[in-house]
């Protein structure tokens, strides 16, 4: 039941828009960790008939309600809603539906068996596509620069730089757009904090859909991503500081990029440092942005743009606006926009997608017009 204590922390975030559905989805959440599973069943029944952006993990809590109400059919009704929706698409949560004890109930039921077969086939599918992903990325990369830039194929390539003995990841995406012979605006993304306790640098295949690669795509922007995972990690400015110069440099031997259009932001931890990034009186960065991120302003020597859910809950909207009013001389430097619901990731969500575009969009116009 482990899992399960982890499906309810999530739940808010996978929770819709839609301020019923909303409601509904924290009371059931509620009613689970009261074990009142009789009073959550009914709530979760009625926020089902509901509209909203329902998450995966939404259907993980109800099939277990179910479950502890001995509704076994709808239990599996509401696991194939789920899988839709992607539950079950890795190992850990294939083991939980497979071993824990309250789908005991169930390991007999010939559909619950076609599921848990359908979750192996996706997951080995997947790790297919992942490893044909990973054999891409080291072929597109490309030689530093000879005497002329090197064509580059479209999608993502695979670098490393050494900094302070730690070898550093970190991809290049090349918009379709992208030709070799004339410059092309450059966009650094940092991704948000991961917990860990000592330095590591994984590169996990699922990063190809981040929603940022996308953006750089429909506004032919090259996006560099760095990997950094626990510490030093985007904490540490000054570290951080040179590994962005090294990769920077890096970037440059290879592809054609327009020294005047580089931006530098990111998302929530990722898009703190931005802030510290925008204070530095002399940089190779047009502009900064930071997105779902913690302000820390003190005297903004350069234009940076901020993009938030007015609904963040790790990272208050109100705390984000007083800092605001704090800086007054500042504000002129600093635009602030915002989007009404989504929550700190709503940049994952498709409505969240097309504000995030909306924003770099406008970023770019203001700054390049």
């Amino acid at each position: 039941m482990k899992i399960l204590i982890l499906f309810i922390a999530l739940l808010s975030f996978q929770c819709s828009f839609a301020q019923s559905y909303e409601q509904l989805m924290d009371l059931a959440s509620a009613q689970i960790k009261s074990q009142k599973y009789r009073d959550a069943l009914s709530t979760l029944k009625k926020a089902f008939h509901q509209q909203g952006d329902r998450g995966k993990y939404d259907y993980a809590n109800a099939l277990v309600v179910a479950l502890q109400c001995g509704k076994n059919d709808l239990a599996i009704a509401w696991l194939e809603e789920g899988v839709k929706l992607g539950l079950g698409d890795n190992e850990q949560e294939l083991s939980y539906f497979k071993n824990d004890s309250i789908f005991k109930p169930i390991l007999a039921n010939s559909s619950y068996k076609r599921i848990l077969k359908h979750m192996e086939f996706q997951i080995q599918e997947r790790y297919k596509r992942d490893r044909i992903w990973q054999n891409e990325v080291a072929a597109n990369a490309i030689s530093e620069k000879q005497a002329f830039y090197q064509h580059a194929q479209a999608g993502f390539a695979l670098y490393h730089v050494d900094q302070e003995g730690l070898e550093i990841p970190y991809l290049v995406f090349v918009p379709r757009g992208y030709h070799c012979n004339a410059p092309t605006r450059a966009l650094f993304f940092f991704h948000g904090g991961v917990v860990s306790d000592t330095a590591a640098f994984t590169i996990d295949p699922q990063t190809r859909f981040e929603p940022i690669f996308t953006i750089g795509d429909s506004t032919n922007s090259i996006v560099i991503y760095p990997f950094q995972k626990g510490n030093p990690g985007w904490k540490n400015y000054k570290y951080m500081s040179a590994v962005i110069s090294t990769i920077l440099a890096d970037v440059k031997l290879r592809y054609f990029i327009d020294t005047d259009r580089i931006y530098l932001g990111g998302l929530s931890m990722g898009g703190n440092v931005s802030y510290q990034f925008a204070q530095e009186q002399q940089t190779d960065f047009r502009a900064f942005y930071a997105i779902s991120a913690k302000p820390k302003i003190a005297e903004v020597s350069h234009p940076i743009y901020s993009l938030h859910a007015k609904d963040d809950s790790l990272y208050r909207y109100d705390d984000l606006l007083k800092v605001r009013r704090k800086v007054k001389k500042q504000q002129k430097k600093w635009m602030l926009k915002s989007v009404a619901k989504g929550g700190h990731g709503f940049m994952y969500l498709p409505m969240g997608e097309k504000s995030t575009l909306d924003f770099f969009r406008m970023m770019f116009n203001k700054e390049e017009e």
